[in-house]
């Protein structure tokens, strides 16, 4: 018979299997406090004469839009695009913060990383159906 079954292999084994488990327990730990953080995580952005100030979650759902009396005196077209534009911006920030406590959780090269970047760097969509770049 084998020598994998010896008393000492088996306590290496066990001690392995062990650790292995200890750390992935840990690593649901952190991906609950994770998840904990990223719904916390609100990103706001104002419009360059604050006309508009937009507050979104790290997905980029609304979570606030606020209007100063200065934007009721817009075209409410160019209202419409300045509240897209800056719910973008929010977006991102929000983004942003997501990636950041993601990477710290995951690693850099995390593909988990990787991937949510790659969705902060899609072009969002405008108001009007087009693209827009900065």
């Amino acid at each position: 018979m084998s020598d994998f079954f010896a008393m000492g292999d088996a306590d290496a084994a066990i001690a392995r299997v062990e650790d292995q488990i200890a750390q992935a327990q840990a690593r649901a730990v952190q991906a609950r406090q994770l998840r904990a953080d990223i719904d916390a995580v609100r990103g706001v952005a104002a419009s360059a004469r604050r006309e508009v100030t937009v507050t979104v979650d790290a997905s980029g759902r609304l979570a606030n839009v606020e209007l100063a009396d200065a934007a009721l005196e817009l075209a409410p077209r160019d209202l419409g695009r300045m509240i897209v534009e800056t719910a973008n911006k929010a977006q991102r920030a929000a983004g942003e913060k997501a990636v950041a406590l993601t990477a710290e959780v995951f690693g850099e090269k995390s593909s988990v990383v990787d991937h949510l970047r790659a969705e902060l760097d899609r072009v969002p969509p405008s108001a009007d159906g087009t693209t827009l770049t900065d």
